[in-house]
């Protein structure tokens, strides 16, 4: 059961609890109510990297490390409240001066894509999507 709790629903609240079967124990959680992301969209193109790391003839830890770089991080750095506060960041620890190799090694420990919204996660889906797909490498969703 998944109940949001608003304050003036408290009826409907008990109403649902009250449907439980009685003499069992059961454990209630509350936590902040967030929009929650959808998983299997969030991991179709985890399960791209594979393919797109025989693409790029690149091991899947490199393919991840580049995917953050080179679409994660600037859709990132884009969004009107991330971008200041990460830009800023990596400005400060010296990020931007540090060259290609170096900038990759580093996607190892910044979190990118952990960060993202819904909406960042639909838009590196379709940066992956257009980008390889232009290269003859489809990524599609897997049913």
């Amino acid at each position: 059961m998944d109940l949001k709790y608003t304050g003036s629903n408290l009826a409907y609240i008990n109403q649902e609890l009250s449907k439980l079967e009685s003499g069992k124990s059961w454990r209630l959680s509350v936590t902040e109510w967030k929009k929650k992301r959808s998983l299997p969209a969030n991991r179709a193109y985890q399960s791209w990297y594979p393919a797109i790391s025989d693409f790029l003839a690149m091991t899947i830890p490199e393919a991840t490390r580049y995917v953050k770089l080179i679409f994660g991080l600037p859709i990132l750095l884009a969004d009107e409240y991330m971008g200041p506060i990460i830009g800023e960041g990596l400005d400060k620890k010296g990020f931007f001066q540090l060259d290609y190799e170096e900038q990759l090694y580093e996607m190892e420990r910044l979190p990118v894509t952990r960060l993202f919204d819904t909406e960042m996660h639909n838009k590196l889906r379709d940066d992956l999507q257009h980008y390889f797909g232009n290269l003859g490498l489809i990524l599609d969703y897997k049913k």
